[in-house]
């Protein structure tokens, strides 16, 4: 009789196993007016997205970084672009885009201009009245060649943060191409 009660014993726990999984299976589910209270809780809890607009990196494409003269570290960059190929005699606007890095109260663009680039005679230093990272400051400036030849246009951008002043020079190449014969 023994190995008959122990087929029995075997035969009542597998099925009590069986119906025991069952239940529990059956109970995790629930009922399905749970699902959707819970994932709308969580969804009222969850941050709304902000629609950003164009970065400065996007807003200044097909434009190229000025070079930096010297070890300045201030937080500035500044682009440019050559929208015709100068020539001699044919005056032209350098567009530069100024892309601050930090946020400053004030900022004072300095254009110089080397032998063979005439700059406009009332070209004062340009003001900026106030810095905001994620801005670009387009500027535009006067330049007429006189020579042909690789010319430099230098850069100075300083720039006032609280009561502390830094500055960041550039040099921008323009390639003149010689008066056209007529």
């Amino acid at each position: 009789m023994r190995p008959r009660l122990r087929d029995y014993v075997q035969m009542i726990t597998g099925s009590r196993g069986a119906f025991v999984t069952a239940v529990l299976l059956a109970g995790c589910h629930g009922e399905p007016k749970q699902a959707p209270a819970v994932t709308a809780a969580s969804a009222t809890s969850a941050p709304a997205v902000v629609k950003r607009g164009p970065t400065p990196e996007e807003l200044t494409a097909g434009m190229v970084e000025a070079v930096t003269i010297g070890k300045s570290t201030a937080p500035v960059a500044v682009k440019f672009d050559l929208p015709q190929r100068p020539a001699v005699g044919k005056r032209f606007d350098l567009v530069i885009a100024v892309l601050p890095q930090i946020a400053a109260s004030s900022a004072t663009v300095q254009v110089s201009g080397s032998e063979g680039l005439q700059l406009a005679p009332n070209l004062a230093p340009i003001e900026i009245a106030s810095l905001d990272p994620t801005q670009v400051y387009r500027l535009s400036i006067p330049v007429t060649p006189t020579a042909d030849g690789v010319h430099l246009l230098g850069l100075s951008v300083s720039f006032k943060q609280d009561d502390t002043a830094e500055s960041r020079s550039f040099s921008v190449p323009v390639i003149v191409a010689p008066a056209a014969s007529e």
